[in-house]
């Protein structure tokens, strides 16, 4: 990464990784395919590119990397010298704000050679001092002081480092510790060096010693401000909270505050919000962006608590009171006009900041914004307010992750001489259980400070059992304030946010609000408007929400009480997953025009409004995108809840998304638990479903563990026939014969697959019916039999073609040109080829992959073996990004064959052992004993 979207030739990072380069190459290929194997599970497994003798390339986007971004920030903040705005300050700040310590490697483990990073590390220190010399030039003296510490610490014999860390204390009024910042420098200078101090740092010293403020600004070499004079009459308000000392997480949101207060609008005072749910730390965050920009508003601080969520939001006028008291002002005007206008008159030449904390609306706070541009105002709620004329709104604030919540929990409890280094999976398991909620995380650290005497593990138990009733420390609740505002919402709203705690649906959507509610004769829209309004959904894409984990235990817990029947608790997650599974259903019929290669349950459909309906015709694909982490979901808890029947039809519904797409981890995780499901119940007919889905080549050919084999797929076409089901009889037989074809049984595997052909034509299910007809094509291609799986191939494509579906229409061309290929005919089969690339399209990689392996062999068979080296090589980044392992077996394959041509057969054996691997991986034993065959010959 330090030398990202660079070429690493072999031999240096051999001597990087070993020490020396007289080291077998192989470790190294084991390494990177262990690295493109880590990334792929982030989707990134093609960013690190081979290049053939020389080494390798990590290549990323510009914004991927923290140090191309750092750099990147540097030139912008280099060109933005002198052109008259913060821009240079601002984008140091958004640079050294990507640092998480003094050197790029810190926390990562592992042993590195000397000097790696040391460029990185000379840039920043650069940039904190540029940083420090404008701040400390502008007259911000503590936003600099921390980092200069830090940095001297690092590096104690720098004089310009000592310099300016010396004069920002001084301005600070700590001259004792700029004098002690001198002292460690020049021992740390006689130590190292033997050498005397930096004259300039003496007389600078002189300076500070002498209170000398002119002398010490000249021989610091800073051009800062005279210190502002506090005004002379009259009330000058402070009324900021203490800052708060356990701020994590949050330092990009008080960079970008601040700016905007600091930068101020034209016309307008700058207006900032920050919204968020219960809990999430907006005050604090708040009140700490006060203090870094008072010195921008020095006649005044105000700050005001509106209980905005509570039971009695402060009344307007009553805060106009308040603050003209704060000037001194004792004989506030009765009316509400008159308290307006001298509020504005009050603040129309003065520099004032303005906090209001936890706003219920727009309405309460609009006549508290001042007139003056020179004033500023910082606004907390637990949503939006658009109406605020120039109000800029940071994103919304997000629960801590995982480091950051474990940071804040340690330094708590270290500060009561708690070591939280003690039982450290007790305290990550505590730090998990507040879900990144910082009052959580507060409360549960002074908990654990509290009581030193009980383990971490007792806290752990009591946090796991009684959840956020154990989430109480003094005043404190967690459960209050995620709650205020709960009893102020109508019935609908309220029935709305209890059912969400009942269902496990990760992002809520107008059908979710629609299933909870039916038969009410309430907008579903309208609720989750309100609930968004109250704090307690957070807004994820446009008309979709989301729970933070703990809201979602409040919600359950009220649910408990609101809905007293389980019963009744159990029937409502029900409708929900029911009203799930009836889009489901809708969106595989929308995609394939029926319900083809899929069979039911009994779970009769949900009467869903229409525009819902609608939603699902309109792009089913994109529909089930948006659902795939609600269905996941759904088939975990349905399976939780013993609900079988609806956890199996879930998971069936969606399989073909899943293949399509090639999610295949999803696929497998679904369907093996509503398989587990079913088996607990005795569902016979839901496992034999999973069974038979579980046997499909997709995951067959991706190596997963747990897939079904001929034995079980012959049990469920078994069992289907037992219930009657010729459809589900259909499915498991296709599938068994695919299984048999992959073992080599193409005789058992043909006789297979003709029965499976009968009963889909009996169920009326034509794409069945085409996928039986083109595996007997592609069986009898295996064969050697080239005539008679043209015509097969044929009659399939025949039965494709009136569907006019894309995938079916593709997957027929593709078997037409490797027939044709087979006869040797180049042309038609690279125009069937072509087809398939263009049919697949961006999204549908594995498609692209078939197509292009196809494109590959043309290519070698005509004599061009330059494109035939290009096709396959993409084919097989393709293949490995779909996790198709036969697919990329088949590829090494053709890449064998091509290196055999041109007389490399070291390459072609190579090529052929990675073959092997595949097919093993892809249970494909006929193709593995191929190679096999063929590698024993060579």
């Amino acid at each position: 990464m330090i030398n990202a979207n660079d070429r690493i030739p072999t031999g240096e990072l051999l001597r990087v990784a070993w020490g020396k380069t007289d080291v077998d190459e192989t470790q190294l290929y084991k390494c990177v395919s262990k690295l493109r194997g880590l990334l792929a599970t982030i989707g990134r497994g093609d960013d690190i590119v081979t290049h053939s003798g020389y080494g390798y390339e990590l290549r990323v986007a510009p914004d991927d990397l923290d140090s191309l971004l750092f750099e990147r920030l540097l030139r912008e903040a280099e060109a933005a010298v002198g052109n008259g705005t913060d821009d240079e300050a601002r984008l140091l700040r958004e640079a050294l704000a990507l640092w998480r310590g003094p050197h790029p490697l810190d926390g990562i483990p592992g042993d590195f050679p000397p000097g790696l990073g040391d460029d990185l590390r000379r840039r920043r220190k650069r940039a904190v001092v540029r940083l420090a010399e404008i701040e400390l030039g502008r007259g911000r003296y503590e936003s600099v002081v921390a980092d200069l510490q830090a940095l001297t610490r690092n590096d104690p014999t720098d004089a310009r480092l000592c310099q300016l860390l010396m004069f920002g204390l001084f301005r600070l009024g700590h001259a004792t510790e700029a004098l002690a910042a001198y002292d460690r420098y020049a021992a740390a200078l006689e130590h190292e060096a033997a050498a005397p101090p930096d004259p300039r740092l003496r007389r600078l010293r002189y300076a500070v010693a002498s209170n000398d403020e002119r002398a010490a600004t000249e021989h610091a070499g800073v051009n800062a401000p005279r210190r502002w004079p506090l005004p002379r009459q009259g009330a000058v308000p402070r009324q900021l909270p203490m800052d708060a000392a356990d701020l994590v997480g949050r330092d990009r949101q008080v960079s970008e505050a601040g700016r905007l207060l600091r930068q101020g609008t034209a016309g307008a005072p700058p207006v900032v919000v920050l919204t968020g749910p219960g809990g999430i730390g907006k005050t604090a965050l708040a009140v700490r962006v006060g203090h870094a920009v008072r010195q921008r508003y020095p006649d005044g601080q105000v700050y005001v608590e509106l209980r905005g969520t509570g039971t009695e939001p402060a009344v307007t006028d009553e805060v106009l009171a308040q603050v003209l008291r704060a000037f001194g002002i004792v004989d506030v005007p009765e009316s509400a006009d008159e308290r307006r206008g001298l509020y504005r008159t009050l603040l129309g030449d003065k520099r004032v900041l303005l906090v209001l904390d936890d706003a219920r609306d727009e309405a309460q706070i609009r006549d508290l914004m001042p007139g003056n541009p020179g004033c500023g105002v910082l606004v907390t709620a637990r949503h939006r307010l658009p109406d605020i004329a120039g109000a800029h709104h940071l994103p919304s604030l997000e629960p801590l992750a995982p480091p950051q919540a474990a940071e804040l929990f340690r330094r708590i409890v270290r500060r009561s001489a708690v070591d939280p280094l003690t039982e450290p999976a007790a305290t990550r398991t505590i730090v998990e259980l507040c879900a990144g909620l910082p009052l959580a995380i507060c409360v549960a650290a002074a908990l654990r400070a509290s009581d030193p005497d009980r383990s971490a593990a007792e806290l752990a138990e009591r946090l796991a059992d009684e959840k956020l009733g154990a989430l109480v420390y003094g005043d404190r609740s967690v459960a209050r304030s995620i709650g205020a505002g709960f009893e102020r919402l109508d019935e609908d709203a309220q029935l709305l946010f209890v059912g969400l705690g009942l269902v496990r649906v990760v992002d809520v959507g107008v059908w979710t609000a629609a299933a909870i509610l039916a038969g009410r004769g309430a907008d579903p829209v309208a609720a989750l408007d309100r609930l968004a309004a109250c704090g307690l959904l957070q807004p994820a894409t446009v008309g979709r929400f989301r729970l933070h984990d703990l809201t979602r235990q409040y919600a359950r817990a009220r649910a408990e009480r609101h809905i007293l029947a389980a019963a009744e608790r159990q029937a409502l997650a029900e409708r929900v997953y029911g009203a799930l599974l009836t889009l489901c259903r809708r969106a595989h019929r929308a995609t394939y025009g029926g319900d083809f290669e899929v069979v039911h349950g009994d779970t009769p459909d949900w009467l869903a409004p229409r525009a819902l309906l609608a939603d699902v015709d309109a792009a089913p694909s994109e529909w089930y995108e948006r659902e795939r982490q609600n269905i996941r979901a759904a088939v975990r808890h349905t399976a939780d809840l013993g609900l079988a029947e609806l956890c199996w039809d879930l998971a069936i519904s969606t399989h073909e998304f899943y293949n399509v797409r090639a999610y295949l981890d999803e696929w497998h995780a679904t369907h093996r638990c509503a398989l587990d499901a079913c088996r607990r119940v005795g569902n016979v007919r839901g496992e034999a479903a999973m069974t038979a889905i579980l046997g499909q080549p997709a995951l067959l050919a991706s190596g997963r563990p747990g897939v079904a084999g001929p034995r079980e797929l012959a049990s469920a076409a078994a069992a289907f026939e037992r219930c009657g089901d010729a459809h589900g009889q259909a499915i498991a037989l296709r599938t068994l014969a695919n299984a048999l074809r992959r073992r080599g049984r193409f005789a058992d595997a043909i006789q297979t697959f003709r029965r499976a052909l009968e009963l889909y034509e009996e169920s009326g299910d034509t794409v069945g019916a085409w996928q039986s007809l083109r595996y007997i094509g592609q069986t009898h291609l295996d064969l050697g039999d080239n005539e008679e799986a043209l015509r097969v191939l044929t009659a399939a494509a025949e039965i494709a073609r009136p569907s006019g579906q894309p995938r079916l229409l593709a997957q027929t061309a593709y078997w037409l040109g490797r027939v044709h290929l087979a006869r040797r005919d180049v042309s038609p089969a690279v125009a069937q080829f072509q087809y398939v690339f263009a049919a697949a399209g961006d999204a549908d990689g594995i498609g692209r992959a078939y197509a292009l392996h196809g494109l590959g062999d043309a290519a070698r068979l005509a004599g061009d073996g330059e494109l035939a080296a290009r096709h396959l090589e993409s084919a097989l980044e393709l293949a490995r990004r779909g996790h198709d392992a036969v697919l990329e077996g088949r590829i090494h394959q053709s890449l064998a064959e091509l290196h055999q041509a041109n007389g490399r057969g070291r390459e072609a054996t190579q090529e052929l052992d990675q073959a092997v691997s595949c097919f093993d991986s892809g249970n494909a034993l006929f193709l593995q004993n191929q190679v096999l065959e063929a590698l024993g010959s060579s």
